[in-house]
């Protein structure tokens, strides 16, 4: 697994896992590994690689997270390679704002973005999803990175209308790494993009998600060290 910031001794592994992507039940090659730290004062940080070389796309995406002892995010760095593109990025989140700079191939930008507290925000990773159930339940207004990616606002911070809830008000189980684990059905929409985000049962960490265009991800390791 790689790491924008490595781990610190005075770091403690809470937990770790990792994602495979298919199409069809078919491996598509990305694999998403994840390693969740507590560190002092309740905070925590959560670093996720995503590794789609051997995908079709070929992109790499590493994500290091600041996790208030809330559960929220605040603060976010990022990385992405991949068509061409080097980026480079830094979220801060407070409680009604947001600033985010990014360097795109050399070219630095800033962005300030005023919003109403109890925003949500998530970063384009199964374990990001996690996310999107924090900082409130009203207004239904997220801050997220754009996933499109290509364009000169590639992973740019952007305001969005979100609706996020759980499908049923029961549990699925099945098995994923190597455990029967039940878990909850969340959607969550935005724009003209869908997720399922399957829920532990335990504490709600994502154990799996589909995609609206058909892509699937589950969880093949969870390991917990603490809770």
């Amino acid at each position: 697994m790689r790491f924008i910031i490595k781990e610190q001794p005075y770091e403690e592994v809470i937990a770790a896992g990792k994602y495979r992507y298919e199409r069809d039940g078919r491996l598509t090659g990305a694999v998403e590994q994840w390693r969740l730290t507590a560190v002092t004062d309740g905070y925590q940080f959560l670093r996720v690689d995503l590794d789609a070389r051997d995908a079709p796309s070929g992109h790499t995406y590493l994500y290091h997270a600041v996790v208030h002892p809330d559960g929220s995010v605040e603060r976010l760095k990022y990385r992405f390679w991949g068509g061409g593109l080097d980026i480079v990025g830094d979220m801060v989140l407070a409680e009604t704002a947001v600033t985010a700079t990014r360097t795109q191939n050399g070219q630095t930008s800033e962005q300030v973005l005023e919003l109403p507290e109890g925003y949500r925000f998530w970063f384009p990773s199964v374990a990001g999803l996690h996310f999107a159930g924090w900082r409130g339940n009203d207004p239904k207004t997220a801050v997220i990175l754009n996933g499109r990616i290509g364009g000169p606002d590639t992973l740019a911070a952007q305001v969005v209308a979100f609706e996020c809830y759980p499908t049923i008000t029961d549990y699925f189980a099945r098995e994923i790494a190597g455990q029967v684990r039940q878990y909850s059905p969340w959607r969550l929409s935005w724009n003209d993009q869908l997720r399922i985000i399957w829920r532990s049962a335990e504490d709600g960490w994502p154990i799996g998600m589909e995609r609206g265009d058909g892509l699937t991800a589950v969880a093949s390791q969870l390991i917990r060290y603490k809770t």
